[in-house]
């Protein structure tokens, strides 16, 4: 019954080698090639980090493995197209940069930050996003959110940044709190050695009920214009997950809280009106 194929590897040894051979290959290519994507949030309460710095100074830098930029002028963002890029075409810790790009800006060789400024030949709007995977083993109720947005370059151009979240990676959800408003205008100025400004956000994303093994999409909307662009810059990234308050929890609650209130009144005084004898008037304020 199993002669055949027996004697079609015994006459073909190159086949039976490249069979013996595939474990290896599989092997070499997932070590050599990892998952690009998304990090993982392994646990409750832990934050999860990214200031950057690894950067270095590179203008090709490649952005942690959980990062993407679009293409200049994308608006119609999603995680999943193709033409997101995953490195930086410029970088500037010093001078006076005005060409348009996917900037590494930093302070020094070991301060770096993500962002972009545009130009004639680098069109606006750019986003940043970040894919976040939930691996803690239980369902994810809220996350909280902290960066900083720095200023490089200060011009004259209107400039803004705008925050989003999502579950899919293609439906967004604003949330102004992660705005940074309308950045001040004005003749141009770097910001190296000392930042234009640096304005810091902290917030939570609640009633996200994100079940183990689901995903969390994070965008921010660069929006700059023209030659007079500001350069714009995130850095100093946190996120932090918490879970769903379990019944009980609410129920302690609202159980502590009624007690109080029964304590606050018992701690009243209590008046009780007195009879004044009969031919003789009250007593004011009896």
């Amino acid at each position: 019954m199993h002669s055949a194929p027996r004697q079609f590897l015994h006459r073909r040894p190159w086949f039976a080698r490249t069979l013996r051979a595939v474990p290896f290959l599989v092997l070499t290519f997932s070590v050599s090639f990892p998952l690009y994507g998304q990090v993982a949030i392994t646990a409750l309460g832990t934050p999860v980090l990214e200031n950057f710095d690894s950067l270095g100074t590179s203008a090709t830098a490649l952005l942690p493995a959980h990062w993407r930029v679009t293409a200049a002028g994308d608006t119609s963002v999603t995680w999943a197209n193709p033409a997101n890029l995953t490195a930086t075409s410029a970088q500037a810790s010093s001078g006076s940069p005005t060409s348009g790009g996917r900037y590494n800006w930093g302070q020094s060789a070991t301060d770096r930050a993500i962002g972009f400024m545009t130009s004639t030949n680098y069109a606006s709007p750019s986003s940043l996003l970040a894919h976040f995977s939930n691996q803690t083993g239980t369902t994810i109720g809220q996350v909280t959110v902290s960066f900083d947005y720095e200023r490089y370059r200060l011009n004259t151009s209107a400039a803004s940044i705008n925050f989003f979240y999502s579950t899919d990676g293609s439906s967004w959800t604003a949330v102004a709190a992660g705005d940074s408003g309308a950045f001040s205008t004005g003749a141009s100025t770097y910001g190296f050695g000392t930042l234009v400004s640096s304005d810091t956000r902290s917030f939570t994303l609640d009633s996200l009920n994100l079940a183990a093994g689901s995903s969390l999409f994070l965008r921010w909307a660069f929006v700059t214009n023209g030659s007079n662009s500001q350069g714009l810059g995130l850095d100093n990234f946190s996120l932090t997950a918490s879970a769903i308050p379990e019944p009980s929890t609410y129920a302690a609650a609202a159980g502590a809280a009624a007690l109080v209130i029964a304590v606050r009144r018992r701690r009243r005084p209590l008046t009780v009106p007195v009879a004044s004898p009969p031919g003789r008037s009250p007593t004011p304020g009896a």
